[in-house]
């Protein structure tokens, strides 16, 4: 296993986590106006465990604040990370 990195397909709406050439996990979004619904965030069962799927959040999280956009969380995952921490408060429409 390679060192993951963290990469954003503007065009796809994903930020996909990729172990060399292999996509280890991803979090899908739709962006309307200024306003990122997270969708699904998903990590292989090879890959879990590792934090991953905090770490797509985080760079979600970077972009929307560069951005000035706010988070709307559909996928499960996420809306029980903004419920267990105010670290994201200032990006969650929620």
């Amino acid at each position: 296993m390679e060192e993951i990195i963290i990469l954003h397909s503007v065009e796809k709406n994903k930020f996909l986590a990729m172990d060399g050439n292999n996509e280890a996990g991803f979090l899908s979004y739709k962006l309307k106006g200024d306003i990122i619904s997270i969708n699904s965030t998903f990590v292989d069962p090879e890959y879990r465990n590792k934090f991953l799927g905090k770490k797509l959040l985080d760079q979600c999280v970077s972009y929307a604040r560069e951005k000035g956009f706010k988070i709307f969380p559909r996928c499960s995952y996420v809306v029980r990370v903004f419920e267990k921490t105010n670290k994201y408060d200032d990006v969650k429409t929620i």
